[in-house]
C-alpha cells in the first residue's frame, strides 16, 4: 500500500501573455502549494479501480493509470480510494494535483525506478499545472506549464478560501479569454516580490483571467461582487472559481457562516511547507 498527499495550489499572480502554436496560452504566474490537499491510497488490485468520496465524472486518476500502463508497458493493476478535499472546477488545480500524486503513487507500488527527469517528462503530458503538482513548491511557472523556477516562499501565515458553488471549466474560460493591456505589469509586480517589498506585491497583485471568468459565469460574477463589498482585496486563484483572502484578520465570521448556508465553502488553509 501506498499513501499520497495530492496539494492545492494557489496563483498570487497570473497572465496571460500569448497563445502558442499548439492551441495553448502561454501563462506568466506565481504558485504556491496549499495544505488544502486530496488523499490517495494505492492499493494492488486484480483490476483498475478508482473509489472515490465523490463522484467525478472522467477521472483522471484512471486517465493517468492507463497511460502509465501504456507508455511503460506495465502488466499490473492498482486499486486508488481517493478522499476528496479540494473543490472540482475551482481554480484550486485538484485535477493536476491527483495526476501528480498518482505518478508517485505508482512510480512506488510498481516499483517502476522511474527518475526525476521521466516523473517530469510524464508530468508535463499529462497536464499544465501537473509539473508544479509534482514537487509543491512555491515557483515562478511560464509557457504552458514546462517552465519552472523554484523562488522564496512568501511570508502568508494563513489563507481564506471562499469559494462559490459554481464550478469553472478551465478550458472554456481560455477559450473565451481575450488578452489585455494588463499583461505588461507581470515583471514590475514580480519585482516587488523579488525584493521581499511584500506590501506592494499583495497591493498590486492581479488575475487577468478574472473578468472572462466573471463575465462568462454570471452567477460567480454575483458572488464576487457580493463579497468584494465586505472584502475589497480578495483575490481569485487559477480560472476560477475559488476567491482568497491572504492573512485575513478581518474574518467577520458571522456573515461567512451566513453565506455558508447558501452554499459558499470557507476553507482556512496555509501553505504547505
Amino acid at each position: 500500500m501506498v499513501y499520497e498527499k495530492a496539494y492545492a495550489k494557489l496563483n498570487l499572480l497570473l497572465d496571460v501573455v500569448g497563445k502558442r502554436e499548439d492551441g495553448y496560452h502561454q501563462l506568466k504566474t506565481i504558485m504556491i502549494p496549499l495544505e488544502l490537499h486530496d488523499e490517495l491510497t494505492f492499493l494492488d488490485s486484480d483490476s483498475d479501480v478508482v473509489e472515490s468520496s465523490i463522484i467525478i465524472p472522467n477521472n483522471v486518476i484512471l486517465k493517468t493509470i492507463l497511460w502509465v500502463k501504456q507508455a511503460y508497458q506495465i502488466d499490473r493493476f492498482v486499486r486508488v480510494q481517493l478522499k476528496k478535499n479540494i473543490p472540482i472546477g475551482s481554480g484550486l488545480g485538484g485535477g493536476s494535483a491527483n495526476v501528480a500524486a498518482t505518478l508517485r503513487g505508482l512510480n512506488q507500488l510498481w516499483d517502476m525506478k522511474l527518475s526525476q527527469t521521466e516523473l517530469e517528462k510524464a508530468a508535463l503530458a499529462l497536464g499544465s499545472d501537473t509539473l508544479f503538482c509534482l514537487y509543491n513548491e512555491s515557483a515562478l511557472i511560464q509557457g504552458r506549464g514546462e517552465h519552472l523556477t523554484f523562488i522564496e516562499k512568501p511570508p502568508i501565515e494563513s489563507i481564506t478560501l471562499l469559494i462559490p458553488p459554481v464550478e469553472v471549466s478551465t478550458k472554456t474560460i481560455f477559450s473565451q479569454f481575450k488578452n489585455s493591456s494588463q499583461s505588461m505589469k507581470f515583471e514590475k509586480v514580480f519585482q516587488f516580490y523579488k525584493n521581499g517589498d511584500w506590501a506592494s506585491f499583495f497591493k498590486h497583485t492581479y488575475n487577468q483571467l478574472l473578468p472572462t471568468t466573471l463575465e462568462t459565469y454570471p452567477e460567480l460574477k454575483k458572488w464576487y461582487k457580493k463579497l468584494q463589498k465586505v472584502y475589497p482585496n480578495i483575490q481569485m486563484s487559477g480560472s476560477g472559481s475559488a476567491f482568497y483572502l491572504i492573512n485575513n484578520q478581518n474574518k467577520k465570521t458571522i456573515l461567512l457562516k451566513k453565506w455558508e448556508k447558501t452554499g459558499l465553502k470557507v476553507v482556512e488553509t496555509c501553505i504547505n511547507s
